[in-house]
């Protein structure tokens, strides 16, 4: 048992601390004091209480209004509060030298606040970082928003315990969902996970409550409802607000013309992210179906409790008593009958046994949900597999003929080196890029934009159909095994010559 502790102990410790460095800027910053800032003519300011007015403040406009801030509004907010909070009536320059200073603390003065802590699997001092507010430039415009960490942390001392936390988890969803941290989201939803299959256990155990005590599982019944399913339909409306988030992410993204490593990661994320979302909304309208089957069921245990004391009982004073009267012991027998059931012949046939030894066990399915929205069509990683090799094989094509348009003759060498030039070295690396020339050198001579042709290759079936309505051009392919290319560490091709046919 020591060992198992242990062992927990270890394990839980890097998630246990990566959940505390949340709170660790709020202590870090209640540790300033005014009365070192100008001599404390802001002495009577309250940095603790700033930070969380501050924090409220940022996920009004972001979350709520759903607007980034600039540094004006900001100076607004901070004037007001501290006008009215504090009772100092300062000059603009006073304001604007408390608000600098109290900004430049809040942002770290522009460094992530850096938490150190031990991890007992690695054994050694490591460093995880975090920030309250995140900057960009758009238009020439510097726009400030609160980052998702300090979002959980505001909402953890308060709205958690008194609000949905499944609520809460799909605000930060929608953040990460905004700032493109697709990871992040997918983590999130898996707390939202958590918490619906927390809430299905607890609507479980009220069933088993009130089938053992009624008025102990009304009670029980009432909580669950005043701090579970009362936020159902708002978590329904974050639900699908969030799934539309994800749908015009995605179609950014693909409308993005843009190839390469990072773009097929991005849409993998994304992917994933969507699917994880619709398990949890799945999860969710479970959890909802079992709540209202589980009021029908409160309801009915309520009716019979009713029932129950209606019916006739007995009074075994008042019949103790008329036997006294009597003087007749044989009333006892109505005494002691109710106490005792009643008399059965039990028996068991044999035949039992042997289908207990037969019986198959059952098994259990999982009930699909029929939805009456039109079935979404299902992309296996097969098929984006294929989307992805036709792309970037069409967009290779598409600079060769681009190519040819400057020169009528030139070499792979060439090649490379305009389109490192143009997407950078990495281009090279790219699996695409490599297997594109394989397939090429497959044949000598190419028609390209010829209309529909004969499709020779795996590679012909694609260019065909891309550049069946493009301006034809022919050339042909002359490789040299004299000079090797080098496209990165451990990779090298025979150079190719490529000659337009006019």
């Amino acid at each position: 048992m020591a060992a198992n502790m242990l062992n927990d102990i270890v394990s839980a410790h890097k998630e246990r601390i990566l959940n505390l460095k949340k709170y660790y800027p709020f202590f870090k910053l209640t540790e300033i004091s005014f009365s070192q800032f100008k001599d404390g003519k802001y002495a009577v300011l309250d940095m603790g209480y700033i930070v969380m007015g501050i924090l409220r403040f940022f996920i009004e406009e972001n979350n709520f209004k759903e607007k980034d801030v600039t540094y004006p509004e900001y100076l607004e907010f901070i004037t007001t509060m501290i006008k009215r909070d504090f009772g100092l009536f300062l000059s603009d320059g006073e304001n604007k030298e408390i608000a600098d200073y109290i900004f430049d603390k809040i942002k770290n003065e522009g460094k992530p606040f850096d938490f150190e802590y031990f991890d007992p699997v690695d054994k050694k001092k490591k460093i995880t970082r975090i920030r309250i507010i995140e900057s960009s430039i758009r238009n020439n415009t510097v726009w400030y928003s609160i980052s998702p960490d300090a979002i959980e942390f505001y909402l953890d001392t308060k709205e958690i315990k008194d609000e949905s936390r499944i609520n809460v988890s799909q605000l930060l969803l929608e953040k990460m969902i905004r700032e493109k941290n697709f990871k992040g989201g997918i983590e999130v939803v898996e707390r939202i996970n958590e918490e619906v299959n927390r809430l299905q256990f607890k609507k479980n155990e009220i069933m088993r409550i009130l089938s053992s005590d009624v008025f102990a599982g009304i009670e029980a019944y009432e909580e669950f409802v005043d701090t579970g399913m009362r936020w159902f339909e708002e978590e329904e409306k974050l639900f699908k607000k969030n799934q539309e988030l994800i749908k015009t992410a995605l179609s950014k993204v693909e409308k993005s013309g843009s190839t390469g490593e990072v773009y097929y990661r991005t849409i993998s994320e994304i992917y994933d992210l969507e699917n994880q979302l619709k398990v949890a909304m799945n999860r969710h309208g479970d959890l909802l179906k079992s709540c209202t089957d589980m009021q029908h069921f409160t309801d009915e245990a309520v009716k019979r409790a009713k029932l129950n004391r209606l019916r006739s009982h007995v009074d075994f004073e008042r019949m103790l008593n008329d036997m006294i009267k009597i003087d007749n012991a044989d009333i006892l027998a109505d005494i002691i009958r109710p106490l005792f059931k009643l008399k059965t012949k039990k028996t068991f046939n044999l035949n039992y046994i042997d289908e207990a030894l037969t019986i198959k066990p059952a098994k259990y399915e999982v009930i699909e949900k029929v939805s009456a929205k039109e079935p979404e069509d299902i992309i296996f990683d097969d098929e984006l597999e294929e989307k992805r090799i036709s792309d970037n094989y069409s967009f290779i094509m598409s600079s060769l003929l681009q190519c040819f348009e400057q020169k009528k003759v030139f070499t792979l060498e060439e090649f490379n080196r305009a389109m490192s030039r143009a997407y950078s070295q990495d281009i090279l690396k790219n699996a695409d890029y490599f297997s594109f020339f394989v397939n090429l050198c497959q044949k000598t001579e190419y028609e390209i934009g010829f209309g529909k042709k004969d499709n020779e290759s795996f590679l012909d079936e694609i260019l065909n159909e891309k550049f069946k309505d493009s301006q034809p051009i022919k050339f042909k392919l002359k490789m040299s095994s004299d000079n090797m290319l080098k496209l990165y560490e451990g990779c090298e091709v025979s150079d190719i010559m490529f000659e337009r046919v006019d």
